[in-house]
């Protein structure tokens, strides 16, 4: 009778240890999942929802998120819409618990985006990263590999050739944010 009770106290020890690798095995895989979770991911949650980006130089957006890619997002502000790099954010408040991955098996690209605004001829409004802050308006007029060119327009003035008042090139990297000018909507 005292074998039945070594045996079946050693029986229940291996249950409880075998118990406890597999909740240990298990949690591994959640922290390894976990760990495969991107930024854009994060983002992407929280479509629909406002939120609260502060980019890289202080400057602070709110409002609704209407799409997310991998290395760019779309927020809706109040009449404005505004593509943020998302590797210029500092850090993002309203997001939740949710994460949603990229439905699309085409990566849009920043470039792709960019292109975009650039056939629509859409007047924008170009924050520039540096130590001083400095905004360019205009059109833009190409998109390259790592640069965009612009025609730079007065404020207020539409967008032909007569009212160009330059060309500016600017390196993507410089690049805080592509708002839609107050004219128009992209």
């Amino acid at each position: 009778m005292r074998w039945e009770l070594l045996f079946g106290d050693l029986e229940t020890q291996l249950h409880a240890t075998t118990q406890q690798d597999l909740e240990q095995h298990i949690n591994e895989l959640a922290r390894v999942e976990s760990a495969q979770i991107t930024f854009s991911e994060v983002l992407r949650g929280a479509l629909g929802r406002q939120l609260s980006v502060v980019m890289c130089n202080g400057t602070a957006f709110h409002g609704e998120v209407h799409r997310v890619e991998q290395q760019w997002m779309l927020l809706g502000e109040d009449t404005r819409s505004v593509v943020l790099p998302l590797a210029k954010i500092l850090r993002v408040q309203g997001a939740g618990a949710q994460r949603v991955r990229s439905s699309s098996k085409i990566p849009y690209t920043f470039q792709a985006a960019l292109r975009v605004l650039a056939r629509n001829r859409s007047a924008v409004v170009l924050e520039l990263d540096g130590s001083r802050p400095a905004t360019v308006r205009g059109v833009l007029d190409q998109v390259g590999a790592d640069y965009v060119q612009m025609m730079q327009m007065a404020d207020g003035v539409g967008r032909d050739r007569g009212n160009v008042q330059g060309s500016v090139v600017i390196p993507l990297v410089a690049l805080l944010s592509i708002a839609s000018a107050s004219d128009n909507e992209f």
